[in-house]
């Protein structure tokens, strides 16, 4: 299998975190200025960039705990990751963040949109929520062996659309939660479950309640929960599915006898 990265599930809920952690990235350097700035330890360290463009600024003079609004084709961009909304809130005094209306996000390995997102600097927490819709478009690690075709971790890699109500990131824990009703969706093939959990510390991903697939040949799966370690190593990935049961198509290779003349 070579070295292939797991970029179906494991980018999927990296990403998903990393999306709703991309409004707190942003307004975290936007709002730099209102935090208390530590001794450089390293002046010849390069500094992270993040882009900030709007229409309309506004905040109150002589007022440093007072709320700043950006208004208008807000965006920021950071690397490869730009984040755009019409209207972004920072409340100084309670350390919020809050983009009340559309918002996007696009990456070179994911696109995701919801109907608002906010983040709560104290409880280190980001959301994004309502008809959140991701576009999971996996690459390959330049000089990897590709997978066989027809093994899971090749399937793994294509591209899927997951859509929920709502994503949770605890970006200290490093843990995105994706609450139900999740669906997946890729070719042929499809997925459900009431809540997906990645832990990023553990590289573990939880499917729980009424966990369901089905496959390009109609074969279908079923299971409570079903848990997918993906740690590198000997006998770090794994796959569990609790209280499961499978539908599969054999073929039987029964030939039809030629008739008698």
């Amino acid at each position: 299998m070579g070295n292939m990265r797991y970029s179906g599930p494991k980018t999927l809920w990296i990403l998903a975190g990393l999306c709703a952690l991309a409004v707190l990235t942003a307004c975290a350097a936007m709002f730099a200025q209102d935090q208390p700035k530590p001794a450089a330890t390293n002046p010849a360290q390069p500094k992270d960039e993040v882009r900030i463009q709007y229409q309309v600024s506004r905040s109150p003079l002589g007022d440093n705990t007072g709320p700043m609004v950006l208004k208008g084709h807000v965006t920021f961009t950071h690397n490869d990751t730009v984040l755009l909304s019409e209207l972004v809130t920072y409340d100084r005094k309670a350390k919020t963040a809050t983009s009340p209306g559309k918002i996007s996000i696009t990456d070179p390995e994911c696109d995701i949109t919801g109907d608002k997102g906010n983040a709560d600097f104290n409880k280190k927490l980001g959301v994004i929520e309502g008809n959140v819709t991701m576009l999971i478009k996996p690459k390959p690690e330049p000089g990897t062996t590709p997978p066989d075709k027809d093994s899971i971790k090749a399937k793994l890699t294509k591209p899927t659309t997951v859509t929920c109500p709502k994503i949770e990131y605890r970006y200290k824990d490093k843990i995105a939660t994706l609450k139900g009703p999740v669906s997946f969706k890729q070719e042929k093939r499809s997925g459900s479950a009431k809540t997906a959990v990645w832990d990023g510390k553990q590289e573990l991903l939880t499917l729980t309640g009424d966990v369901k697939g089905i496959d390009e040949d109609g074969q279908t799966f079923a299971a409570a929960v079903v848990k997918l370690s993906l740690k590198k190593g000997k006998g770090d990935e794994w796959m569990e599915a609790t209280n499961g049961s499978v539908s599969i198509k054999v073929d039987l290779g029964e030939e039809t006898s030629p008739q008698k003349k």
